[in-house]
């Protein structure tokens, strides 16, 4: 009997899909919703303020803040409203060291296509728990296969069921231009992560990512907002992109950078309406835990991580002067 090594790359893959599409027909829909918002936690980028878990079951009380997949973000005229926030899975063919959902985490996966997201999304605003969706994903088979995927969410709930609530999906640098301008074209808000605030960091803790390609879709992104605005002010018919803008997330503590180097980070250049900041806390077993856990004491004050909320502050003060953060 041959070896699993013996077998050929094809008979492998085939096994390996096999076996994951037979896991992920045995959870229903109540299961994936419950892995794949609570996967969606981890991405700042949409966020609400946490609080304890609190709900009415047993006849005490009214109300509960423990709905899966249920998040707050603000709309572009200030408005709070209710996402549906969850991944289309937490897969993923990336090993990026400080990401629960990397590669090799052991983690329960689960997948959504794309017609059970736009069906979950129907069947929330129907029922007035939500006013919007917020769309992520792992990276599954490419990153043109993924977006791909999240596009077609997008386009089904708006062409097919005309759907006018806010659509915020959260893209894939690597994958096709031309599919990252058609979520802008069918989204309300698209992001784009700069993950780390240096070059260094990112190729010691996510090598798949690279640094040219995000700071590429995110200028390619910024300029179809800004054709897209121009074209709106000329011609009413005109298609908008993107019309909240994009926003973006940053890890910060997982490496040595300073707060300068955070604030001073490539994608601090680039024109986006949101800029939040994630604080690292390896999970166990992660790739970085040895190391975060070691160095944790020795941190000092100058290179420590500035609380989220101001980082993003700070960020969004300088956007407006129009010109780089020099701090620290």
């Amino acid at each position: 009997m041959k070896s699993l090594r013996e077998e050929s790359d094809g008979e492998l893959f085939f096994a390996t899909t096999r076996t994951y599409s037979e896991q992920m027909a045995q959870l229903d829909t109540r299961e994936k919703l419950a892995i794949l918002a609570d996967a969606a936690k981890y991405d700042a980028s949409c966020a609400s303020s946490g609080t304890s878990k609190r709900d009415s079951r047993g006849g005490k009380g009214v109300g509960s803040t423990e709905g899966m997949g249920i998040c707050h973000a603000y709309a572009p005229d200030g408005r709070c409203i209710s996402l549906l926030k969850i991944l289309l899975t937490n897969s993923c063919i990336f090993d990026c060291h400080y990401c629960i959902n990397r590669k090799n985490s052991n983690v329960r996966r689960a997948r959504f296509i794309a017609a059970e997201v736009v069906h979950l999304t129907l069947a929330f605003y129907k029922r007035n728990y939500i006013e919007g969706l917020f769309l992520s994903s792992g990276i599954i088979k490419s990153s043109n296969y993924t977006m791909e995927q999240m596009v077609e969410v997008a386009r089904c709930l708006r062409e097919d069921h005309d759907f006018r609530g806010y659509i915020h999906l959260e893209t894939i640098p690597d994958a096709d231009p031309e599919l990252v301008r058609q979520a802008g074209l069918h989204a309300d808000r698209v992001s784009i992560n700069v993950e780390l605030p240096t070059v260094a960091g990112l190729t010691r803790l996510a090598p798949e990512k690279s640094v040219g390609q995000i700071e590429g879709a995110m200028k390619a992104t910024k300029l179809d907002i800004e054709d897209g605005r121009d074209a709106r002010r000329k011609y009413n018919s005109a298609p908008s992109f993107a019309p909240a803008g994009q926003s973006t997330q940053m890890i910060v503590g997982a490496d040595a950078a300073s707060d300068g180097a955070s604030l001073s980070a490539p994608a601090s250049s680039t024109t986006v309406s949101r800029y939040a900041g994630s604080i690292t806390a390896p999970s166990r077993q992660s790739p970085m835990q040895a190391r975060y856990c070691a160095q944790a004491p020795a941190a000092d004050a100058r290179t420590s991580a500035l609380p989220v909320g101001l980082v993003d502050a700070l960020l969004r003060l300088q956007a407006r002067r129009g010109g780089r953060c020099r701090w620290g």
